[in-house]
């Protein structure tokens, strides 16, 4: 009865943001819902004046009509993941009043893994069922009811996270450095031709276009969510130089990382834009 009365919007942007020790993020006057997952580094949360600790694994929920900010980890680089949403209805039961700023980490966690399923979907799943993850999501946030056993994960999803999260964590360490389907197997312990099977099969894509759709989603982050220049964007995401970044960004979501900046900055641009699924 709930699900009914629940409708949402699917996911407008996200992406995964690495942030230097003692960076902060805000003030911010939030338009949409945001879930957010605290990757790595101890975070502080900030919403109309009342603060929360995030620690490492927490999941955080931002919500419309609401001003925060964060406090990014003082002593370490900060990862984190986070996507946008709508909500057009919610149920009834599901009041104003209930909702958590954070839930703390716990072993198991329906959250991550929905979480995992959305960051892993965005522009490429059937936005159906990303929707109705979410709609789980924000069932288990609100109700507590976060427990699940991954016994049962099969060997092709687990293949395919471990290849995801190697690519997130070998940007995050050496952003200007290749990945070679051969590096992106060796970690999956599979051939590199069963490898592309299991991406397309879970994906829709290779595993090397993701490596480019991951460079690109991380700029595209860092261009609306940072005071990052363009230059340094470059470098960070491993681009051979700031023409050569600027020319593959403008192929990719149709504008120059500048303009694109420059209207999230006057309010003409709300999200980041959306990468195509065709991208190459």
């Amino acid at each position: 009865m709930l699900f009914a009365e629940l409708d949402l919007t699917p996911p407008t942007s996200g992406g995964v943001a690495l942030y230097p020790a003692g960076a902060t993020f805000g003030p911010r006057r939030m338009r949409e819902w945001e879930f957010v997952w605290i990757m790595q580094g101890d975070t502080r949360y900030y919403c109309d004046g009342v603060a929360v600790d995030a620690p490492t694994g927490s999941i955080v929920l931002c919500r419309p009509s609401t001003t925060d900010s964060f406090q990014w980890d003082r002593k370490r680089e900060t990862r984190h993941a986070y996507f946008h949403f709508g909500v057009r209805s919610l149920p009834a039961a599901w009041a104003n009043s209930g909702w958590p700023l954070s839930r703390d980490p716990l072993d198991g966690d329906l959250l991550v893994v929905l979480f995992r399923y959305v960051l892993t979907r965005l522009d490429r799943g059937d936005p159906d069922e990303v929707t109705l993850a979410i709609a789980q999501m924000l069932a288990a946030y609100r109700s507590g009811d976060r427990s699940t056993d991954l016994r049962g994960q099969s060997a092709h999803s687990t293949a395919v996270t471990m290849v995801c999260d190697y690519i997130r964590r070998r940007l995050d360490e050496a952003p200007s450095e290749p990945i070679s389907l051969t590096d992106m197997a060796d970690v999956a312990h599979v051939t590199p031709a069963h490898l592309c099977r299991l991406f397309q099969a879970a994906l829709g894509q290779p595993p090397g276009r993701l490596v480019r759709s991951a460079r690109l989603d991380r700029a595209a982050t860092l261009v609306t969510h940072s005071n990052y220049s363009i230059t340094e964007i470059a470098d960070l995401c491993g681009y051979a130089n700031p023409f050569h970044f600027s020319r593959r960004f403008k192929d990719a979501f149709g504008q120059s990382p500048t303009v694109v900046r420059q209207q999230i900055r006057d309010g003409s641009l709300t999200s980041l834009p959306s990468l195509p699924r065709d991208n190459s």
